[in-house]
């Protein structure tokens, strides 16, 4: 089953940030991810939104998400976007969701 990975990002350095665009596709994909949706433009449609844009990332499964997000080839990336940008990320859970 599908996991997904949601980040909400404020980027404070966007020069530091540049390594981390150029570089973190191809360790996503190393581990079976994808983008679905990313960038700037997201719009609450309810509540509170104080984020720059939002990522969505797609993973064949929950455990995918999870080696990637610690995995040593992101580590780096992840401290850089961390250094650069205020973030929350997310990963969905592993049971179906209610229908």
């Amino acid at each position: 089953m599908p996991a997904y990975v949601i980040a909400w990002l404020t980027v404070n350095d966007p020069e530091r940030m540049a390594p981390y665009r150029a570089e973190a596709p191809e360790v996503l994909a190393r581990y079976g991810g994808k983008y679905v949706s990313v960038g700037p433009g997201t719009e609450a449609l309810e509540g509170d939104w104080s984020a720059d844009g939002m990522a969505i990332l797609e993973f064949p499964t929950r455990e995918a998400a999870i080696a990637w997000y610690d995995s040593p080839e992101y580590r780096p990336l992840r401290e850089l976007r961390q250094d650069a940008a205020d973030t929350v990320i997310l990963v969905s859970p592993e049971q179906p969701a209610v229908r």
